[in-house]
């Protein structure tokens, strides 16, 4: 049997890593268009299950409230929730890539994420953005 899994990691915080793979019946298909889209949804599907997994496996704290956010970082936040690359929210919002970038890394340090998809996950259930 051969060239019928995929399997995507999921980097976590303390050098883990969360690996979700499937298995089909029919082999993957042999379009690269097609198969990046396949990666795509599974890494996505990863992401949350790994969300799922951190809020089964950590030990439950009481939250003091939620990290006080710019609004710059909310709003980068907002549109990486969307789909938008840094690239795309620097220009929406008129800044460069590189600051859209680090408004989004300042918001996921905050948020006490590993990646900016965990972070878009947090300030969801937090009720920062919608």
């Amino acid at each position: 049997m051969g060239g019928t899994g995929v399997a995507v990691a999921v980097h976590m915080s303390g050098h883990k890593r969360l690996l979700l793979g499937m298995d089909r019946e029919e082999a993957l298909p042999k379009d690269a268009i097609k198969l990046n889209r396949m990666l795509a949804d599974l890494q996505l599907l990863a992401v949350h299950a790994q969300d799922a997994a951190l809020r089964i496996l950590t030990p439950m704290s009481p939250e003091l409230g939620a990290p006080a956010l710019t609004p710059r970082e909310l709003e980068t936040l907002r549109w990486t929730m969307e789909g938008k690359t840094a690239w795309e929210v620097g220009n929406v919002l008129g800044i460069t890539e590189r600051t859209a970038a680090l408004h989004v890394n300042n918001a996921t340090h905050k948020l006490g994420c590993a990646n900016k998809h965990q972070a878009v996950l947090k300030a969801i259930r937090l009720g920062l953005i919608r």
